[in-house]
């Protein structure tokens, strides 16, 4: 999914700004070493170090981003903003741009921003915006595998998953949640139903909860 707007002028000011020189010196938005003629410093990053400054600046406003936009796409972000995303070994899109972001840990999602002590609790944050994308369905296989007899069956779905699981320890579940927060997506929170419920809504059954 495209970056929105915003995201898209953050990463282009990130890349553009020169942080050569970034611990030895201020400077405006958009500093330029090579403008800086006989007023640059004698001390100087070298590419590794400026790199790791770049990376840090990107992951700081990916953060408040991710935090604020549910189909913000962190590698995106980061290959906008000139952050190499690629594995030591060349492949592309490394564990460790989305390792730079903190979680919630009870839903996956991105942290809110900031230090939790200082929040003001009596004022809290405007809701994120919700992710309009539509919910996913089962494939038609999905949907034709065996259900259980009773339709009250209890599980859970979620607005992205295309079956009904029965355990949140579903080897295919936790996969998939993996998968998402590697690659920087929204993890949304399971949402306890029943078989007949799912089926209704087109849901299909996952093969390893009700082998």
């Amino acid at each position: 999914m495209a970056l929105s707007r915003l995201a898209r002028d953050f990463a282009a000011e990130i890349n553009y700004h020169d942080w050569s020189d970034a611990p030895y010196r201020l400077d405006r938005a958009g500093h330029q070493r090579d403008h800086d003629r006989h007023n640059a410093t004698p001390d100087v990053l070298n590419q590794a170090e400026t790199d790791n400054v770049r990376t840090n600046v990107m992951w700081v406003v990916a953060q408040v981003l991710g935090h604020a936009d549910p189909n913000f796409d962190v590698f995106e972000f980061a290959e906008w903003c000139g952050v190499d995303t690629r594995t030591s070994a060349g492949r592309a899109r490394s564990g460790h741009i989305p390792a730079g972001l903190r979680h919630d840990l009870e839903t996956g999602a991105l942290a809110r921003p900031g230090d939790p002590e200082v929040w003001d609790e009596d004022a809290p944050a405007a809701p994120s915006p919700v992710d309009t994308r539509p919910d996913q369905v089962g494939t038609a296989a999905q949907r034709a595998r065996t259900w259980p007899a009773d339709p009250n069956t209890p599980g859970f779905v979620t607005a992205r998953s295309r079956n009904i699981h029965r355990s949140l320890d579903c080897v295919k579940y936790t996969h998939s949640v993996h998968v998402a927060r590697t690659r920087g997506r929204t993890v949304h929170p399971p949402v306890w139903t029943t078989t007949g419920a799912a089926r209704g809504n087109q849901k299909g059954i996952c093969s390893h909860c009700w082998s």
